[in-house]
């Protein structure tokens, strides 16, 4: 089910989901950092968000211009493992 946002657009709610994303890395907030890359990925993973939307959010939030291919690298080495960290944490009753 793709996003349904009424108060917001879809470019305020990336620039602010990515300023969270920050904040929670730059407090050493682990968990809340790996919640939120938790959340996009599995957006990413039932189609309710492209792999093209969240790498040009992402770019526009960073001032990056990573291509398709850095993005699918900036997934697998950053992105996969933090939501990966959440899963462990809420099969360990740790949440």
């Amino acid at each position: 089910m793709p996003l349904s946002l009424s108060h917001q657009t879809a470019a305020e709610f990336a620039a602010r989901f990515w300023k969270r994303v920050i904040a929670a890395k730059q407090a050493s907030n682990q968990v809340e950092y790996s919640r939120l890359l938790y959340w996009l990925t599995e957006k990413l993973v039932s189609g309710d968000i492209t792999d093209a939307q969240a790498r040009i959010s992402f770019n526009s939030a960073f001032g990056r211009t990573l291509t398709a291919g850095q993005w699918t690298t900036l997934r697998t080495s950053r992105i996969t493992p933090a939501h990966d960290r959440y899963v462990a944490m809420l099969a360990e009753g740790d949440l």
